[in-house]
């Protein structure tokens, strides 16, 4: 298939989860001047921290500068698991067991959260649990990976499986890996239904919502805080401040510790119900151990492939260029994908951390959340709720993950490094040692 015809003659370059889910029309009520509570971002971490306060009785108003979800909430994968970026053998050799024992359950705790709020508030978004297999990319990633699973098995337990290169075709239907891992807890989700049935819960709660109206600046105000807006100031008595990959300017002290980065999503056109369960068995979620990431599965209706990943080593402005990227990495596992064309290809900014942990955090009296370094679907949810908890002086705030952001001398917001460290980890990746 020549370039010019990789793409449908429909091709669209916004998320495929947009069409079940598009973005709301913008509302044009009056800003309320005073409130409880003042969160910015209609992410999921910033609407659960709304319904969390919402339903404690507290006047509540969510502040968005796009459209409502516009961000990474809208635009990610949909993978849920008990997953961070540290394996747990790795965490326990950095922090000790006791720590990585706490985070691991943390986790855990997470998505079990996230299973509530879906079942409590009958939010219909295509939740399965149906797995996730983690193919290994060289065979010493396989090696590593049953150690972990033996270390974490025995420490929390752990509902997963190795499966070695002969069996590998049990799991996924290539042969482009040493091995893998089934986790069985793991699965996805539809990410714009699930963030459309989170907002309708909050305004259900009575939580207000704004959209379309970009705070400009916050400040101290007596006992509580001075927001402004481009459509005008609002005092609260609480702010959460929840913007993640998306913060930019707004906060100097919240940009200094989180590193934006883009990730890359295309999706096939429907596939043939032969092909697509072939391809991923049992409609799982997919990944791989690269240091660039990839991850995959199969639309909610299983008939299409959505492919993410890093498309290069500089964020990508040119869609096609970077569909056509992302393309070489999907070719790699499912070569006979060559001569499918590319229905929707989309970008969104997530947040890693200077220690490849998610976190919340107090400063100077405002609430902090943000770099879920990859697990935001099960992590945003969960901290922006602890985050209310924690405003409201609840104990039932306590989570591991409620520890200050490190950071780094001298960076300020503006990830210069990345086009480096891509570069080396794609040096890694295309060596296979």
């Amino acid at each position: 298939m020549r370039d010019t015809d990789v793409f449908s003659t429909a091709v669209s370059f916004e998320p495929y989860w947009w069409e079940a889910a598009p973005r709301p029309e913008p509302r044009t009520e009056n800003l309320p001047a005073n409130v409880d509570m003042a969160i910015v971002g209609s992410g999921f971490a910033g609407l659960s921290a709304a319904l969390t306060a919402a339903r404690h009785g507290l006047s509540v108003l969510v502040l968005e500068a796009e459209a409502l979800g516009q961000g990474a909430s809208t635009r990610n994968g949909g993978a849920v698991g008990d997953t961070l970026r540290i394996s747990f053998s790795a965490m326990e050799a950095r922090f000790g067991q006791d720590a990585a024992v706490n985070y691991y359950l943390g986790v855990r705790e997470a998505r079990q959260h996230l299973e509530r709020l879906i079942a409590q508030h009958g939010i219909a978004c295509h939740y399965r649990k149906a797995g996730r297999f983690i193919g290994a990319h060289k065979p010493a990633d396989y090696e590593a990976m049953a150690r972990d699973l033996e270390r974490r098995r025995a420490a929390i337990g752990f509902e997963a499986e190795m499966v070695p290169a002969g069996e590998v075709r049990s799991a996924i239907g290539s042969d482009a890996f040493a091995g893998g891992r089934i986790i069985h807890t793991d699965g996805n989700l539809h990410p714009g239904l699930f963030h459309q049935g989170l907002a309708d819960a909050a305004k259900a709660a009575g939580a207000t919502i704004a959209d379309r109206t970009r705070v400009t600046g916050f400040d101290r105000a007596g006992s509580g805080f001075a927001v402004a807006t481009e459509r005008g100031p609002v005092r609260a008595d609480r702010l959460i401040v929840a913007t993640n990959g998306y913060t930019g300017r707004l906060s100097a002290w919240l940009a200094r510790r989180l590193i934006p980065i883009q990730s890359q999503i295309i999706a096939t056109e429907p596939l043939g119900k032969d092909l697509a369960e072939r391809l991923v068995p049992a409609g799982r979620q997919m990944g791989d151990t690269r240091k660039l990431h990839n991850y995959w599965r199969l639309s909610p209706d299983g008939t299409r492939l959505l492919f993410g990943g890093r498309a290069g080593a500089s964020e990508l402005r040119d869609r096609r260029r970077a569909a056509l990227m992302l393309r070489e990495q999907m070719l790699s596992i499912y070569p006979e994908l060559r001569d499918v064309a590319i229905t929707h290809a989309w970008a969104g900014f997530i947040a890693y951390t200077f220690d490849a942990l998610p976190h919340m955090a107090s400063h100077d009296g405002i609430h902090y959340v943000g770099g879920c370094c990859g697990s935001g679907v099960a992590m945003q949810p969960y901290l922006g709720h602890k985050a209310a908890l924690k405003a409201l002086g609840s104990p039932e705030a306590a989570t591991p993950f409620d520890r200050i952001h490190p950071t780094f001398p001298g960076y300020g917001g503006n990830p210069w490094f990345m086009p480096a460290v891509i570069a080396y980890f794609g040096l890694r990746d295309r060596l296979k040692r």
